[in-house]
């Protein structure tokens, strides 16, 4: 079992960034580690979403596939997500967010456990390093977005 936590700041607004993140039909618009990603289900309020995930780790060969229960809580500013089925051993984590003076404080905490066959401790190390990449990749283009969306709608 791994666990990594990222945080990222991001000079939107709280409200965009949330709906932003909430946009999960893009995600593959800006994340080039992610092959596909598709809602499956959709609560009629949106805030329970089952997803079906294909990401690479090309670095290293691997390709996981999992499909993926969010439970957005919107009031708290909360997402918690957890595999239902896949690849992973074990995929669980929490994203908060948080007003921060101007913008918003992201925290993305995630535990997993993915048995690798070969390379024992080396390449979970190198996973564990990936995966904290990728996550804090995923954080960045949420926070690029929002502010991008932000400052055009300021200019309107």
């Amino acid at each position: 079992m791994a666990e990594v936590t990222v945080e990222r700041f991001s000079s939107a607004p709280l409200d965009k960034v949330f709906q932003v993140a909430r946009e999960v039909e893009h995600y593959p618009e800006w994340l080039d580690y992610v092959r596909s990603l598709k809602v499956l289900e959709r609560s009629e309020d949106g805030t329970v979403l089952v997803t079906e995930w294909q990401a690479s780790l090309p670095m290293i060969g691997l390709t996981s596939r999992w499909k993926e229960k969010d439970e957005w809580d919107i009031s708290e500013r909360v997402c918690r997500f957890y595999q239902i089925e896949g690849d992973f051993d074990q995929y669980e984590g929490i994203w908060t967010f948080e007003p921060d003076g101007g913008g918003t404080r992201m925290r993305l905490a995630l535990v997993y456990h993915i048995a690798i066959p070969i390379g024992g401790p080396l390449v979970e190390k190198l996973v564990k390093r990936l995966v904290e990449q990728m996550l804090e990749k995923f954080l960045e283009g949420i926070a690029r977005r929002a502010e991008t969306e932000d400052r055009a709608n300021a200019l309107q």
